[in-house]
């Protein structure tokens, strides 16, 4: 008896709308989902490995450019060998590959926009590009 007492109230018709409301306001709130700068995890892999390439480049230099001198011994040599094995792969500057800041497409990338040749070609053909015009004659 003193329960219901209590919910009453809850079930008046406009209180209860505007407590289903806010409820539903508040999830939605929660668990919007988050844009990130990333189109897919492949993206976000190259991301992070060119913070490792940019991290790690002079200390690899370095190690490179003791590893393949001649005139040094070659103990010195071999333990630099031993240091650049040590070093992630990902750290390697030949495994960044450029994408499509769009689609993360890896192929015909073309640098000057970061764009494959498909989304550049939409977004010029849409005249969202400035500068750039289609041929015609």
């Amino acid at each position: 008896m003193a329960l219901r007492g209590l919910i009453r109230p809850f079930c008046d018709g406009i209180v209860h709308r505007s407590l289903f409301l806010s409820r539903n306001l508040i999830l939605r709130v929660l668990f919007i989902p988050e844009r990130t700068r990333y189109t897919n995890w492949r993206m976000r892999r190259d991301a992070i490995r060119r913070q490792m390439v940019k991290d790690l480049a002079v200390e690899r230099i370095r190690l490179n450019c003791i590893r393949k001198n001649t005139v040094l011994p070659d103990e010195l040599r071999q333990i630099a060998d031993v240091e650049i094995a040590a070093q992630p792969r990902d750290s390697n500057y030949i495994r960044v590959r450029d994408r499509c800041a769009i689609t993360s497409r890896p192929r015909s990338v073309i640098p000057r926009w970061r764009l494959s040749r498909i989304q550049w070609r939409a977004i010029a053909d849409a005249c969202h590009m400035s500068g750039v015009k289609r041929a015609s004659w």
